[in-house]
C-alpha cells in the first residue's frame, strides 16, 4: 500500500536514482546526491517520498520563502505512473504549504517534459503568463 511521508536519510540512493530516471537530461547542476544534501540542510520538512512497503516510488521537493511555494523534482518511478503516486505526493506539498501560511505555488515544466502538463492542469495549476528567467552562481556560471 502507498504512502506518503517525510524523507528520511535511509531514502537518499533509492530517490537518487529515482531522479536519474525520471529526469535524465538535468544539468550536472541537479546532481541527486547533492541536491539532497542540500535540501536535508535547508529545509527538510518540505520534502516527501511515496513509498510501497520499503520501496520509494516517488519523490517531491517544495520550498516556501514567504512568498510563494515552489514545487520541485515530483517524479515517479515510470512503472507506477497514473496510480495516483505523484497526485498524492502533490497534494501533501500544498497541504503542508497551506499550512504555512503559502498562498501561490508555482512550478516549472521544462520543454522537453511537456507531456506532463494535463497531470498538473488535473491538480488546478494553469499557465501563468510570466517569463521565468535563471541566472547560474558561483563555479557554475561559466
Amino acid at each position: 500500500m502507498m504512502r506518503v511521508r517525510r524523507f528520511a536519510p535511509r531514502d537518499g540512493d533509492a530517490v537518487a536514482r529515482l531522479w536519474v530516471t525520471c529526469f535524465p537530461h538535468d544539468p550536472a547542476r541537479n546532481d541527486p546526491h547533492a541536491m539532497i544534501a542540500r535540501k536535508c540542510e535547508r529545509d527538510p520538512d518540505l520534502f516527501w517520498v511515496a513509498t510501497d512497503g520499503d520501496a520509494v516510488v516517488g519523490a517531491a521537493l517544495a520550498g516556501y520563502d514567504g512568498v510563494r511555494g515552489w514545487l520541485y523534482h515530483v517524479a515517479v518511478d515510470p512503472s507506477r505512473r497514473r496510480e495516483g503516486v505523484g497526485a498524492a505526493l502533490v497534494k501533501r506539498a500544498i497541504a503542508e504549504l497551506e499550512a504555512l501560511g503559502c498562498p501561490k505555488i508555482n512550478l516549472q515544466v521544462r520543454v522537453a517534459n511537456a507531456e506532463v502538463t494535463g497531470f498538473y492542469e488535473s491538480l488546478g495549476f494553469t499557465v501563468d503568463e510570466v517569463t521565468s528567467y535563471g541566472r547560474m552562481l558561483g563555479d557554475s556560471a561559466g
